[in-house]
């Protein structure tokens, strides 16, 4: 416990030397890192694409290699997601790797394999699990028996200690359900984040049609920033939450892309951001070698006049001294 929170206080002071390089200096500290280690993926949810995007992956000593070139840029925050990360039959090497390496390491899953992987989990400081609704909702989009498997998810995480969490990605088929989200999340003792679907899909840049319809999409949000207000175990701060409700429209906020935050793709690929670059992305897929060959290669998006990924706006919004955001993600330590 005393060297978690001694580890807590290091990375706290790099995220505070991060604000004062990026935002006074004006200089790149890539300290966030989002990592889709698999496009493969065991559901096929309709709002995403992954699934239909090229499988090239980096082989175990290859990604082990990124993160130690990822530490020594200055990176200790990392995220793994996909596809579905634990398809993946290496990844309590990749998760060790990292843990034992300093990162604050996530896991972003569908939740399906982790009780048979929960001793893979022990290197995971937080663990990110999907559900968008009620059994009947959740299953018509993510496939039959994905509720039951994330809620028996939920059990094995903690029942071990790890944390973990909820993500709603609020669509067509689920934006009514947000009051029953938010009680399977009360009744299990975890809190749950909210966001909307892209408008396209990744794998072909199509319009995503499960993009939810957008005046009811916002009569949401308002009902749940007063649930919020309330008390209710939502990750979201509500300056986050006010910011989301503008979706679609043009909303700008401070970009982190390729400042304070990279993706980086199965083949090695690192972005500024998955979802700005993610055209690029698709045209031309470079023959990656190493990370560290990257790092100064990485533009920050121009143009970008919204976000919509819900962490990445909380981001955001602590960066640029938001009192609210930022007591709101000292309450979620």
């Amino acid at each position: 416990m005393a060297r978690s929170i001694a580890r807590t206080g290091l990375h706290a002071l790099r995220a505070l030397r991060a604000l004062y390089d990026v935002r006074v200096r004006k200089r790149p500290a890539l300290l966030f890192v989002s990592w889709n280690i698999t496009f493969r993926c065991n559901l096929r949810c309709k709002y995403c694409g992954a699934c239909d995007v090229r499988r090239d992956e980096w082989p175990t000593e290859k990604v082990l290699q990124g993160l130690d070139d990822l530490w020594e840029m200055g990176a200790r925050w990392i995220t793994f997601g996909g596809g579905e990360p634990l398809m993946r039959p290496d990844l309590d090497t990749i998760l060790r790797h990292a843990h034992k390496r300093g990162f604050q390491t996530y896991l972003s899953t569908n939740g399906w394999f982790v009780p048979q992987r929960i001793a893979d989990l022990q290197w995971v400081d937080h663990v990110n699990l999907s559900l968008d609704g009620t059994r009947a909702t959740n299953d018509a989009v993510r496939g039959h028996g994905a509720f039951d498997k994330t809620i028996e998810a939920i059990a094995a995480c903690r029942a071990t200690g790890v944390p973990v969490s909820l993500q709603c990605v609020l669509a067509a088929h689920n934006f009514n359900e947000h009051e029953e989200v938010v009680q399977i999340a009360v009744e299990r003792g975890v809190s749950v984040m909210f966001q909307p679907a892209t408008q396209w899909l990744d794998s072909s840049l199509e319009p995503n049609p499960l993009a939810p319809p957008v005046e009811p999409y916002r009569e949401t949000i308002a009902r749940l920033i007063e649930m919020k207000q309330r008390g209710a175990p939502i990750r979201n701060s509500v300056a986050g939450l006010r910011h989301l409700q503008r979706w679609p429209d043009p909303s700008p906020i401070w970009c982190s892309a390729g400042l304070l935050t990279c993706s980086v793709e199965p083949d090695g690929t690192m972005l500024a951001c998955h979802q700005v670059d993610i055209a690029r992305f698709l045209r031309d897929r470079p023959n990656v070698q190493r990370i560290a060959e990257q790092a100064h290669g990485v533009c920050t998006p121009s143009g970008c006049t919204a976000c919509w990924c819900a962490p990445m706006v909380e981001l955001a919004l602590v960066f640029s001294l938001c009192r609210e955001p930022i007591l709101n993600a000292l309450n979620r330590l």
